[in-house]
């Protein structure tokens, strides 16, 4: 497999409270209401939500935009060495662990090294595209699994005395990320390639990533080769997890029954893809929150 993944450096919120955080794009209105919380700028206001795109969206795009240099500006979020995040989140099923790094948005085909699960919407693919195109920083929505049985990548973190970033209460459950040294970083590199081997699914943020692609070809058609082989909107941070986690748990949109894990192994091991917007992960509230950030543009 290629070498896909990339070693950041994160921008952390420095006062790491439960009203920075913001649920994931495709949440439900009521689940955007319950995150609410607190009177100042905060991840909710970079993030435009799926349900308020359409009539309009042209002036929250500007807002979201300008609150993204604001909290550059005043400093709420800071940049930490390169290096991963070691994401805990505490769920009704229990702990699901999660790594969060970066990855390269050429890999992402139904016959690349990152492959998606589901069919994606033209104008929801256009619209994220819009957004990303004039954004600064982006906040990780997109979640990837690879099959580790043995779960030997979380085990050999857990013997690994890494500094813990944050703790803090958020509106779904207790949420924490402790910080993986770039040299230790190189190492999960080679075992999330081995055990991603022959391609890393995409279990949540479909979407998410096309329009990252979307907003990458454009970018990469006005810069030279050489300018392309770094540029930071060529990249996009993405949450690794495990497949073989038994807390995972994967479920079909509106009936709300569980996904068999090893039909979507299948599933990206032939290239195939669901319809759109068919499966999730998990329940909504165990969806991907948005917390830390990731500069995506010069500007």
């Amino acid at each position: 497999m290629r070498n896909c993944i990339r070693i950041p450096r994160f921008l952390v919120p420095r006062m790491c409270e439960d009203e920075w955080v913001a649920p994931a794009c495709d949440c439900s209105p009521e689940w955007w209401e319950v995150s609410a919380k607190g009177e100042g700028l905060s991840a909710r206001d970079c993030i435009l939500p799926d349900f308020l795109r359409g009539e309009g969206e042209e002036e929250r795009l500007k807002k979201i935009r300008d609150a993204m240099y604001a909290v550059l500006e005043r400093g709420d979020l800071g940049r930490i060495e390169r290096g991963f995040l070691l994401i805990e989140r505490h769920t009704a099923r229990g702990i699901r662990k999660g790594i969060l790094a970066a990855v390269d948005i050429e890999a992402f085909s139904p016959e690349g090294a990152i492959r998606p699960t589901t069919q994606t919407l033209p104008s929801l693919v256009g619209s994220r595209a819009k957004e990303r195109a004039g954004a600064i920083i982006e906040f990780p929505h997109t979640v990837l699994c690879y099959k580790d049985k043995r779960d030997k990548i979380m085990r050999a973190l857990e013997n690994e005395e890494l500094e813990l970033l944050y703790e803090i209460a958020a509106p779904a459950g207790k949420l924490s990320a402790s910080f993986i040294p770039e040299f230790i970083a190189s190492e999960v590199i080679r075992d999330l390639l081995h055990y991603g081997d022959p391609c890393f699914g995409v279990l949540d943020g479909n979407h998410t990533l096309a329009a990252a692609k979307m907003h990458w070809e454009s970018v990469k058609a006005g810069i030279s080769a050489h300018e392309a082989r770094n540029h930071p909107a060529r990249f996009t941070a993405a949450e690794f997890v495990n497949l073989c986690d038994p807390v995972l748990t994967v479920r079909e949109c509106g009936s709300g029954e569980a996904v068999r894990k090893e039909e979507l192994l299948a599933l990206w091991k032939a290239g195939r893809t669901l319809p759109a917007k068919s499966v999730r992960l998990g329940s909504e509230q165990d969806a991907r929150c948005s917390l830390e950030g990731r500069e995506i543009s010069y500007d």
